[in-house]
């Protein structure tokens, strides 16, 4: 870092001061660097946990509309297997009518 420094600088204040400038500048330097990284860090938490929120909010609205349409699905199901099921049964007492009757028709001649 003292190459940085100029010749007329590190003349005027000879060595000592020089080095003393240089290891000054150097704490100011990391000093406002862990400044900056932690005002980034807070930023970037800050930002990182609106996202999630965010991204929360959303995932439990679409799961909700999601499970909603399911429900939804199911009961249609379940009203046509029921109106299926009656239409089978009805025909089968209907088949088995007929079928008595074709027998009783055949036992009474």
């Amino acid at each position: 870092m003292a190459s940085r420094i100029p010749a007329a600088l590190r003349k005027q204040l000879g060595d000592d001061a020089t080095f003393g400038l240089v290891e000054l500048l150097d704490a100011d330097r990391k000093e406002w660097s862990d400044q900056v990284l932690s005002v980034a860090t807070d930023r970037f938490e800050r930002r990182l946990t609106e996202e999630v929120s965010a991204l929360r909010v959303d995932l439990t609205r679409e799961l909700h509309q999601g499970l909603t349409s399911v429900r939804q699905e199911i009961a249609t199901t379940r009203v046509d297997m029921l109106k299926w099921s009656f239409v089978f049964w009805i025909g089968q007492v209907a088949a088995m009518a007929g079928l008595m009757a074709l027998m009783l028709r055949g036992a009474g001649r």
